[in-house]
């Protein structure tokens, strides 16, 4: 560990990663959207949905759609602070480099899927026979001011996994800041965080109830920077990892059950000030947790065909909202509100939005690789 006073950089650093690594780093990125698909999966993402679950099968349900998927998306946060400043010199010229493939692998599709979730909601608003499943609530399109639709498209996509991109890319535009902060202060830096990370302070947007930077964002952002400006990445010893994963799935299951317990949690409450403290500890566990278990459990995601479908999943983590949404709210009325429904729902509607995203991107890519390829931001 770094010291407050020096932090020392190594006299070498590659400017590639090594294959090992990257092809770790697409296998984990494909694992976690496809965690971040099921999170997206359940009925009580929609608020107007009528819920007769009972408490075991909601803690299951949260333990597999709500806590463990969060975990890959702070992995996700992680790996692209490492990303950023891995092999860094803080030159002007480096940061302009790395704005410019920032700005056409983040920024670009955010404007872009946002805008596609706009135009493909005022389309379902519109439509006499689809207006009744999605003219309601806070993402009403129709009738809205342009300054409304603007906030929509900038601030709060309709497609609502965007955050990520959104977030990811104010973090790079702090990255001048950051790698000074961690070359001179060393891992103090993601130390200090941890106090903001646990109180939960964030920037709020025009928007209400929509945050800018949310704590675990910078948090782990910085966690991943670190790691790269160390230059090297940690290797725990093999007999830690199991204790590790259990801890990680014991808090999990804690998680999940205040989840159940106290579903809806009301911002502020006791019940809430509780459930904060037990899933900031969920990542902070959950994300070594996944990052050591690969090595010992998910080699196998490296053979040639997951590392051929591992090439489609940027694509698949920004398409799968709104038609996420599109088939589960229909299903959710179809099915009714009792245990076996809600687990027909859940499964129906994960296996529906990954076979039609996975297919329309594996022919998109196949037939119109360039407009792939424009969608993604340039990945290929």
């Amino acid at each position: 560990m770094t010291t407050a006073t020096s932090a020392p950089e190594p006299a070498h650093r590659p400017a590639a990663l090594d294959a090992a690594t990257s092809n770790k780093l697409r296998a984990l990125a494909m694992v976690g959207i496809l965690a971040v698909i099921v999170g997206h999966s359940p009925s009580y993402r929609d608020p107007s949905a009528v819920s007769q679950r009972s408490f075991g099968y909601a803690w299951i349900e949260f333990l597999l759609s709500d806590a463990i998927p969060r975990v890959f998306v702070m992995v996700f946060f992680t790996v692209s602070g490492f990303l950023l400043l891995y092999g860094h010199d803080g030159s002007a010229g480096a940061w302009r480099r790395k704005l410019g493939a920032r700005s056409r692998s983040l920024l670009l599709p955010y404007l872009v899927w946002s805008l596609l979730g706009l135009l493909i909601y005022f389309v379902l608003q519109t439509l006499p026979f689809t207006a009744k499943w999605f003219a309601n609530g806070n993402r009403l399109v129709v009738g809205r001011s342009g300054y409304e639709l603007l906030l929509f498209w900038l601030v709060d996509p309709i497609p609502y996994q965007l955050w990520f991109l959104r977030d990811l890319f104010l973090m790079v535009l702090c990255g001048p800041l950051l790698l000074w902060l961690l070359r001179r202060f060393g891992w103090s830096v993601p130390a200090l965080l941890l106090v903001p990370y646990y109180l939960d302070v964030h920037i709020d947007s025009p928007v209400p109830d929509i945050r800018f930077l949310t704590s675990d964002c910078y948090l782990f952002f910085a966690v991943g920077g670190a790691v790269a400006v160390r230059g090297t990445l940690p290797r725990p010893p093999q007999r830690a990892v199991l204790p590790l994963c259990g801890l990680a799935m014991g808090l999990a299951g804690w998680r999940a059950w205040m989840l159940a317990a106290y579903w809806p949690l009301v911002p502020g409450s006791p019940q809430w000030q509780q459930h904060l403290l037990v899933w900031k500890t969920v990542y902070l566990v959950g994300v070594p947790a996944v990052w050591f278990a690969y090595d010992r459990w998910l080699r196998w995601l490296e053979r040639p065909f997951w590392v051929s479908v591992s090439g489609l999943s940027f694509f698949v983590f920004v398409a799968h909202e709104p038609f996420m949404t599109m088939l589960r709210k229909p299903l959710t009325k179809a099915f009714g509100a009792g245990d076996l429904q809600h687990a027909l729902q859940l499964v129906t509607s994960l296996l529906g939005t990954v076979v039609l995203v996975f297919a329309a991107g594996a022919l998109l890519r196949r037939w119109l690789p360039r407009t792939f390829a424009f969608l993604c931001g340039g990945r290929a």
